[in-house]
């Protein structure tokens, strides 16, 4: 399997995983499709702050995705910083997840980020396996968050501190991602 950076061509699998999401899944709570010129304007816009790593299996197949994102737009929050992750189906029960996610922590923890967020429908116990796997902790939940597919919704949310930081610690200036990731190896064992 291989783990890098996603480049333009990803854009298209991409939009389709999350489409399908946002029309018949629970992950996303997106209502109506997202263009694939949106997704590449919402990439483009945002990748050299907020990695997006794409895996893919040997043979090039596209097997899902995990990229980083604001969670708040305030200046004090640009050190909190909100996780995503979606696979294909064919992907899903094969420790793919906990790769990606590991790539995408390990590059946003180089980048000095403090603190990593992620939002997850509830009931979803395999996406609530893999966050706790990851060492994340619930900061909380919200009953009800949105409401989709003919139904209420709830979101928990977790967290993970990605370095340790005293209340009084300036915590330095954030590296892009070209910063970090230039000699990264493309490839991961499981």
């Amino acid at each position: 399997m291989v783990l890098r950076l996603a480049e333009a061509r990803d854009i298209g699998p991409i939009a389709d995983l999350l489409n399908q999401q946002i029309l018949h899944g629970r992950a996303h709570f997106g209502v109506a499709p997202e263009p694939s010129e949106t997704v590449m304007a919402q990439w483009r816009n945002g990748r050299e702050r907020h990695p997006w790593i794409v895996a893919e299996d040997e043979s090039g197949a596209f097997l899902g995705f995990a990229r980083g994102h604001p969670w708040k737009v305030r200046e004090a929050y640009d050190w909190t910083v909100e996780a995503g992750i979606y696979l294909a189906e064919s992907a899903r029960g094969r420790g793919i997840g906990r790769l990606l996610y590991r790539r995408l922590f390990d590059t946003l923890r180089e980048q000095g980020f403090v603190i990593v967020l992620a939002g997850v429908t509830v009931p979803n116990e395999a996406s609530e396996r893999l966050h706790e796997a990851m060492g994340m902790t619930i900061a909380g939940e919200i009953r009800p968050a949105g409401y989709k597919l003919g139904r209420w919704m709830a979101v928990r949310y977790y967290q993970l501190m990605l370095r340790e930081v005293g209340s009084e610690e300036d915590p330095g200036r954030l590296k892009t991602v070209s910063e970090v990731r230039r000699d990264a190896p493309n490839t991961m064992d499981r």
